[in-house]
């Protein structure tokens, strides 16, 4: 059930929703590279103190992304669109799987723009917060870790804020504190070099 302060925000006309949507699409589709700095929460439904985590994400429209987290664990994830190495520095540990392992339609599509959003969401409602736009979406299909998502989105459609709620009802939400578009990666930006002594592990077949 919605919180009681979410169900008194005025809802916005379906041609309204539908306008906003299509523009975010068309925003996201122009995006060909981002680089964002963030707070992410996480608000479990069985434990009653958020769980706060702290980084940056970069990501180009070809499908190739890299997150660093640097609190509370620097751990970094790595893609070359391919195949993603996962490397948590303190554990001296890391992980090489197949990229379709540890994404989805709806990460694709939202955070790294290399599916279009129309593609992957259903929108389903659009509130007024503080001066802010709210696009509530359902996933088209069926997704283990997304039941809805919250986009909170400024007068000109950029994302503040992204909230995701899964069938559990465990809430995570990403704070969008600096946001750069379009910028020219680095040759090294989507590779990583491992240090010697991380024990590698290879988790399935990679091709």
């Amino acid at each position: 059930m919605l919180p009681i302060a979410i169900l008194l925000l005025m809802i916005i006309p379906l041609t309204g929703l539908s306008s906003t949507f299509k523009e975010l699409e068309n925003k996201l589709q122009n995006t060909k590279s981002i680089r964002v700095v963030f707070i992410q929460k996480t608000q479990y439904s069985w434990y009653p103190k958020p769980e706060l985590s702290k980084g940056v994400f970069y990501a180009t429209k070809d499908g190739k992304f890299r997150i660093e987290y640097t609190y509370p664990d620097k751990v970094v994830m790595v893609s070359n669109g391919k195949e993603i190495i996962i490397l948590n520095e303190e554990d001296k540990e890391a992980i090489i799987d197949n990229v379709e392992n540890n994404t989805s339609p709806v990460i694709e599509s939202l955070f790294f723009f290399s599916k279009p959003l129309g593609e992957v969401f259903e929108p389903v409602g659009e509130l007024e917060k503080s001066g802010l736009r709210v696009l509530i979406l359902k996933p088209k299909q069926r997704d283990e870790n997304i039941k809805e998502v919250y986009v909170e989105l400024d007068a000109e459609l950029e994302v503040k804020k992204v909230r995701v709620v899964d069938s559990e009802n465990t809430q995570t939400t990403l704070e969008f504190i600096e946001v750069r578009k379009n910028f020219q990666p680095s040759s090294g930006l989507f590779k990583i070099e491992l240090p010697p002594d991380v024990k590698v592990r290879r988790a399935g077949s990679l091709k």
